[in-house]
């Protein structure tokens, strides 16, 4: 009889504790949708009470918000809440950071495509490391078919907007110095346009459509990039020399990256030769007042004609 009384008394006890743990779990998000154009931090009113909170990335879980750091345009967070009773009760919630699609200067990237001062110096960096990293160890991950002067600022451009962690290292075999990720997304998870970097029509940004994995040379510089300036003192390491000529009808356009001094008290350019006679070209380095040596037409100076200038990537700062 006593342990029938006990066996009872135990389970009246669960019970009151489930009833007590059920009327006591709270786990209730009041906003779950946000627009972003920038990486933000996010305060969420919500309601959570004797709950473990378990979440695909960091978060802080209060009693009165749910704390998302640097939540990024085009992010998706998941949060499962769990109760401490005996009788497991869960609950999912999905937080969504949709990417804003404003293009608020006009210039085909949304705002929520263009990077921040920190930001584009982090890709600049990668950009003209990636660049030399090819030069000397050549790269497994560049595709034979894109390898001519547009395919390498493609190339570069790509591979600078990872994420930079041991696969990437391992597949890549790049042997460069290792440096910050751009923070605000990384290829091939790009805001609204996922891993189609490259615009394929002029003008503001209307739809993902205009965007393509590939862009030669002329759409590439007339779609993508913004001109800046014919006078090397108001070009940035990671700029793209662009010149044209029209009479040869095959590959008008010749692009080259400028990759600053390096150290040096001497600007310093890559480029891919494109095609040579019955070779598919070569990657070159070469100091910027030595280009005119290897064809008058690629001197850079206002002069020249055949120099439409330095330019850079629309979603730089």
């Amino acid at each position: 009889m006593r342990k029938y009384l006990i066996f009872l008394i135990v389970i009246a006890f669960l019970v009151v504790m489930v009833i007590i743990d059920s009327m006591l779990f709270q786990a209730k998000v009041f906003q779950t949708e946000f627009v972003l154009k920038n990486v933000e931090n996010i305060e969420i009113p919500a309601s959570v009470s004797l709950t473990i909170v378990y979440a695909n990335r960091p978060v802080k879980v209060r009693r009165n918000t749910i704390y998302v750091p640097k939540a990024r345009p085009g992010e998706t967070v998941e949060l499962y809440f769990e109760n401490f009773g005996p009788l497991k009760r869960t609950a999912k919630t999905v937080l969504y950071f949709h990417a804003c699609t404003d293009d608020s200067d006009e210039d085909g990237y949304p705002d929520s495509l263009e990077l921040d001062q920190k930001d584009s110096a982090r890709f600049r960096n990668w950009f003209i490391n990636i660049a030399l990293d090819v030069f000397m160890n050549d790269s497994a991950i560049w595709n034979e078919k894109e390898r001519d002067c547009a395919g390498l600022i493609r190339f570069c451009a790509r591979e600078a907007l990872r994420k930079h962690d041991s696969n990437w290292l391992k597949r890549s075999g790049y042997k460069g110095p290792i440096l910050p990720d751009v923070e605000k997304y990384n290829y091939p998870h790009l805001p609204l346009i996922g891993d189609k970097l490259f615009r394929i029509v002029k003008g503001r940004y209307n739809s993902p459509d205009e965007f393509g994995t590939f862009a030669v040379a002329r759409i590439l510089v007339e779609c993508s990039m913004r001109f800046v300036s014919k006078d090397v003192k108001h070009a940035l390491p990671g700029d793209v020399l662009v010149f044209m000529h029209p009479e040869d009808f095959e590959m008008p356009y010749h692009t080259m990256i400028y990759l600053g001094k390096l150290g040096t008290d001497q600007d310093w350019i890559l480029y891919h030769t494109g095609p040579i006679n019955q070779s598919t070209g070569e990657l070159r380095l070469v100091k910027l007042e030595s280009l005119s040596s290897f064809d008058p037409s690629w001197e850079v100076s206002e002069r020249n004609k055949y120099f439409l200038g330095f330019y850079r990537f629309k979603f730089l700062n």
